[in-house]
């Protein structure tokens, strides 16, 4: 009997004034693991008020964006306002995406992510008075610890009684859709942040082959690592409707050439490449894009439909990965059609 997995939500592209709302309804509501994009750090410490038990994490910060050290203390401060509940979920971005939002290319982007994460489990490994030694090519760090890792002496801000222990180091997630960065995070991490176009065929042909090679390296199983499935979904009564809204959605992310392997590795590099050119050659014509995925495609990458029918297409999932994430097909929607679209991802796949 295939087992079901945990059930993850993540409120990407919802308002930053009601996701924290939305992390309580679900919570309420039953899921695993609540995710939200990483472009608000503070916005974590808003969720960890408004949950009381639930997993919650960044999915997923944009690690060149961001100082080493900052980091590394807004994850303790996170795990201290949430009692050890929140996981740093870390990517690198694609080239384009770097240079239109950070303004420069960042080369060897897994190298530096190897070398960051190295950095972060060493400064959470150090006390308050302790020194901090690390320098790599891309990344350093001295200096005294940071504050509220670990002090008998209050330094960090604590008592040094037993009910005010300091806080574990954060679990740290990876987003990932090329060997390399699958092998780092078997390698280095808690878990994956699978990106929202892996279907079943790449996730047992390409991700995990790869990540248990990383695993084996940390002399680890897949029992030690938590695979996360970024599912695109679109749901509505109007089943054409969502339809349209998962092919637009997941064909933007087939268009990207960095992410190129999710085709090419399931020899759908034709139909890659009619994506690519309608996307390039016709930026202006939604009906164009989304003709250009076949339904087939659209049935293994995505979910979609009222909400029985998303139900039994998430079944797909179920033995394949530890989580499936339920992630909003946003591209073609309107404001109010993405918080509709939340609300019913709720209602559908919460386990309450």
């Amino acid at each position: 009997m295939t087992i079901q997995n945990k059930r993850g939500i993540s409120l990407a592209y919802s308002d930053l004034e009601v996701k924290s709302q939305l992390a309580h309804d679900a919570e309420k509501a039953g899921f695993d693991i609540i995710w939200n994009s990483g472009e608000s750090i503070p916005l974590f410490g808003s969720i960890a008020k408004t949950t009381q038990s639930t997993p919650f994490g960044s999915g997923v910060i944009r690690a060149f964006a961001h100082d080493i050290r900052e980091l590394a203390q807004s994850s303790v401060d996170l795990q201290r306002l949430s009692g050890n509940r929140f996981i740093l979920g870390l990517g690198g971005g694609t080239k384009r995406m770097n240079i239109n939002q950070l303004g420069q290319e960042f080369d060897r982007p897994a190298t530096r992510l190897r070398e960051m994460i190295k950095g972060l489990k060493i400064a959470w490994s150090k006390a308050y008075d302790e020194d901090i030694d690390f320098q790599g090519t891309y990344y350093s760090m001295s200096g005294k610890g940071l504050r509220g890792v670990k002090s008998d002496s209050g330094l960090a801000g604590f008592k040094g009684d037993s009910s005010n222990s300091p806080p574990r180091p954060a679990l740290i997630y990876l987003a990932a859709v090329n060997k390399a960065m699958f092998r780092l995070a078997g390698d280095l991490c808690d878990g994956l942040c699978g990106h929202p176009i892996a279907s079943v065929k790449f996730i047992n042909e390409t991700a995990w082959p790869s990540i248990d090679e990383g695993l084996k390296r940390s002399n680890r199983t897949r029992s030690d690592f938590d695979h996360n499935a970024w599912i695109v979904t679109a749901i509505s009564s109007d089943v054409k409707q969502a339809e349209r809204e998962a092919k637009y959605h997941i064909a933007r992310f087939m268009a990207t050439r960095s992410y190129g392997i999710v085709l090419d590795s399931q020899g759908y590099s034709d139909i890659k490449e009619n994506i690519q050119n309608e996307f390039f050659n016709n930026p202006n014509d939604p009906d164009a894009l989304i003709n250009a995925v076949p339904d087939d495609i659209a049935k293994e990458h995505s979910i979609y439909g009222n909400i029985d029918q998303v139900r039994e297409q998430a079944e797909k999932y179920d033995g394949v990965v530890d989580t499936s994430t339920f992630y909003c097909a946003s591209a073609l929607m309107t404001h109010e059609r993405i918080h509709e679209n939340l609300k019913l991802m709720i209602e559908a796949f919460g386990k309450n």
